[in-house]
């Protein structure tokens, strides 16, 4: 693969710039999450049943929480079971006939505390993504 890859003149990430992406959670990164959470319009629930409106009730309770969370995930390097549950739903799409099944798509519908680590981490790959790929 070394080989194949060296023909090519790449862009690369450094070493400095992928500490970034690996570097700990800090609560300024669980806050801004939740806080751009919140700024969505109302979405259901994952399994575990917890909504949009939970979080925002509670979230000074919960960024401790969430950040003691994420701190042991980056130790552990070991996601927690409820992370890779997901409720699968169908909607229907828009302007069509409702009694058909083809008119519907599914959905599934993950926890929201299993977006937050996802959503920190796509914050920081967003940063160095138009520099490593081009467009065509």
């Amino acid at each position: 693969m070394e080989i194949f890859l060296e023909k090519y003149n790449l862009v690369k990430l450094y070493q400095k710039k992928s500490k970034h992406l690996n570097k700990t959670v800090i609560m300024e990164d669980i806050a801004a999450v939740i806080e751009k959470l919140l700024a969505k319009k109302k979405k259901s629930p994952g399994p575990e049943g917890f909504t949009r409106d939970f979080y925002q009730t509670f979230r000074e309770e919960l960024k401790p929480i969430l950040l003691k969370l994420f701190r042991k995930i980056q130790e552990e390097g070991t996601l927690p079971s409820s992370f890779y549950e997901a409720s699968i739903t169908l909607i229907s799409k828009p302007d069509k006939d409702n009694s058909t099944k083809e008119n519907y798509r599914p959905i599934s519908l993950m926890n929201i505390d299993a977006k937050i680590p996802n959503k920190i981490l796509a914050n920081r790959i967003h940063q160095y993504i138009r520099k490593i790929i081009h467009r065509g």
